[in-house]
């Protein structure tokens, strides 16, 4: 089989069993499709541009499609631990991403690991020079996203990066849509969110031609970063 095809076959199982595990797990996975390419170069933006060896974690990595992007772009002297708790997507990650020639040489250098647990069960401070979610937080309820924050925050080196995504207006559409103690839990979690960007993040890139629309978000957690790099 041409590998074009192959590729082709994969790419659509991804996307098959992306969806499948949303209508059986929405809470959990928060998406329909797997993120685009172009949310996977933005996201690891400052990764790409940093002064090199670095370490990074990568979180709700679901069917590889950042961690793809990564791959490419690491360095012979870089660390790249991916975390994801969905058994079926962490299996597509060691079957069909991380068996590729990308991931080889750091594979067996011992630099690539598959952690397949929450991110909250993760130990260390200070560890990581970059965290690169594509965690579906406004799924969450607030005292998940309180602690996964947390969590980060403690992984995360003096200066360290934390970059993630959310869909164009998802959380407004949401707050406005939703009913009830959904709503209540929506707008928790939106004011949470919205005040991690006030306070820490220093850029964000607007990716349009995503389906839907994205935000990619770089925050740093340990000085007031409002109004920079924008």
């Amino acid at each position: 089989m041409p590998t074009g095809t192959k590729s082709l076959r994969t790419e659509l199982k991804h996307h098959w069993k992306f969806l499948r595990t949303y209508i059986q797990k929405p809470h959990s996975v928060g998406a329909v499709a797997p993120s685009s390419r172009a949310i996977a170069i933005a996201i690891s933006e400052p990764f790409r541009r940093s002064p090199r060896p670095a370490r990074v974690l990568e979180v709700g990595a679901g069917t590889g499609a950042i961690t793809r992007h990564l791959g490419t772009i690491l360095t012979d002297r870089d660390e790249l631990d991916i975390c994801e708790l969905q058994s079926e997507f962490a299996d597509i990650l060691e079957r069909d991403v991380l068996s590729t020639a990308s991931f080889r040489r750091a594979l067996c250098d011992g630099r690539v690991r598959l952690i397949r647990r929450a991110v909250q069960q993760i130990e260390g401070e200070g560890v990581y020079d970059f965290v690169i979610s594509g965690l579906p937080m406004s799924a969450f309820q607030l005292s998940d996203v309180e602690q996964i924050y947390t969590v980060i925050r403690r992984l995360l080196k003096p200066g360290g990066v934390f970059s993630y995504f959310e869909y164009t207006w998802l959380r407004r559409t949401s707050r406005l849509l939703a009913m009830g103690r959904t709503r209540e839990r929506i707008r928790a979690v939106n004011a949470y969110l919205t005040r991690n960007i006030r306070d820490h993040e220093f850029a964000r890139r607007s990716i349009i031609g995503n389906i839907p629309p994205a935000h990619i978000r770089h925050l740093r957690f340990d000085r007031n970063s409002n109004g920079n790099g924008r």
